[in-house]
């Protein structure tokens, strides 16, 4: 038998349990109600803030659109190269090309000639980098091709490395813009074959350098008067937690840069027989992962070591390689990468930036490289397809390349990057979410981390 106690008690819970969820509804739709939506507020005026001088461009490596991968796939990546760059540079021993002369006098150039064509007939400007050096030019024990590639030149080979440099130079007449040597590489104080003045100094041997850079400049020259040529190529090492620093540069909200990078730039401007461009390079995120910001503040870093850069010189400033990351979201978040690499070279265009050569163009299946890159991988079939940051940097090249009057822009709050011409405009939406851009008065909704491209107002 049941009691009617029972039944009564179980009604009671009953009641409770749905007024509760009922309460729970209700106050869940009243927080959605009351939540602030994502909207900025954008004034985009018709005065002009800036010319823009910033070309696109890449850096092939060892995975790239070779010949002998899927050949479908290769010529999709070479359609995409075509569209989404301007700029495409090759090295000229390691990242896809053999040593260019295995001993002395004796050359062999077949991989350099063939990237060379991948440049030509993805009608690119081409780069060529003057870097590494064959083995038998480096110091004894460190002449292995491969092993040993980034050992600088022995002070006693820089000569047959400037005329090494000088034969290519000659024959691609067509390549206008090179860049001598990559990331000081091999010419930290204590490597083999340092300058005395730099030995044990903890810091880079910008002395060794300039001796090389100006053999190559003069021999490069001596056949080329029309070449371009660029330096010092050196890393923009910074650290968000500036107390551990042995050499603290300038600070800024998103970290501190390493003072021996901006020692080598004023030894480079102040020693160069000449120089056509300053180049650099460097990751947004710091050295000791410390981010003082969220990763879209960390890409100011571009801008402000733009900034500092084009207080000592009026040469244009290159990013020969350059690089975001964020250790909080995963690399196969590519709509993220896409936003936040866009940010980057809007932070470049704004801060005078005059190349970003992107390092590594084919990605993986998805499109993943050190960064997003432009294709997916041209070693299976289907591959060698477009990213969306190659419709981003097609969107750069297309829309705001160098002599695109840019306007000035105000936005109301950070989640949100906005470049502006009178013809297009890019808005970079920040957020994981929607957002609501409302600008001069007309209301855009973004997906989360868009990356829009669309008529100016």
């Amino acid at each position: 038998m049941i009691k009617l106690e029972s039944i009564s008690k179980k009604l009671t819970l009953m009641s409770m349990l749905s007024l509760l969820i009922l309460l729970a509804l209700t106050t869940k739709s009243v927080q959605a109600a009351t939540q602030p939506k994502a909207v900025t507020t954008v004034t985009i005026s018709s005065n002009v803030a800036q010319v823009s001088t910033l070309t696109v461009g890449t850096t092939h490596e060892n995975n790239d659109a070779n010949s002998w991968n899927n050949t479908g796939s290769v010529s999709s990546a070479k359609l995409v190269l075509g569209k989404s760059v301007v700029y495409q540079n090759q090295h000229i021993m390691g990242f896809g090309a053999d040593d260019p002369e295995p001993s002395k006098g004796h050359y062999d150039l077949g991989s350099l000639d063939e990237r060379v064509q991948l440049m030509r007939s993805t009608h690119a400007q081409m780069v060529i980098t003057l870097c590494g050096a064959p083995g038998w030019m480096r110091s004894p024990g460190h002449m292995d091709d491969w092993k040993d590639i980034e050992v600088a030149p022995d002070p006693k080979h820089v000569q047959d490395f400037a005329q090494l440099s000088a034969l290519i130079a000659a024959r691609y007449p067509d390549v206008k813009y090179f860049q001598v040597w990559n990331e000081l590489k091999g010419m930290w104080s204590d490597a083999p074959g340092a300058s005395a003045s730099a030995l044990n100094q903890n810091r880079w041997d910008y002395e060794r350098y300039m001796t090389l850079y100006n053999a190559v400049y003069d021999a490069v020259k001596k056949v080329r008067p029309d070449a371009l040529i660029g330096g010092p190529y050196v890393p923009m090492d910074t650290d968000g937690d500036k107390s551990q620093m042995s050499n603290p540069g300038p600070s800024y909200s998103w970290g501190t840069i390493d003072q021996r990078g901006l020692d080598v730039i004023t030894y480079w401007l102040k020693h160069k027989h000449g120089g056509d461009f300053v180049t650099v390079d460097g990751w947004a995120l710091n050295n000791d992962k410390v981010m003082k910001t969220d990763a879209f503040g960390m890409v100011q870093k571009f801008a402000d070591i733009n900034n500092w850069i084009h207080k000592q010189t009026n040469l244009p400033v290159w990013w020969s390689e350059w690089y975001v990351d964020d250790p909080t979201v995963s690399h196969n978040t590519l709509d993220y990468y896409n936003a936040l690499q866009s940010t980057a070279l809007a932070n470049m265009l704004t801060s005078g930036g005059s190349s970003a050569l992107l390092w590594q163009p084919q990605g993986d299946k998805d499109g993943y490289s050190f960064t997003e890159g432009l294709f997916t991988d041209t070693t299976i079939a289907n591959g060698g397809k477009a990213t969306k940051f190659a419709a981003s940097s097609q969107a750069f090249k297309d829309n705001f390349g160098p002599g695109t009057a840019i306007r000035k822009v105000a936005t109301s709050n950070n989640n949100l990057t906005v470049i502006a011409s009178s013809a297009k405009m890019m808005l970079i939406n920040h957020l994981a979410g929607k957002q609501t851009a409302i600008v001069n008065g007309k209301s855009f909704t973004l997906d989360g981390y868009q990356v829009l491209v669309t008529a100016a107002v």
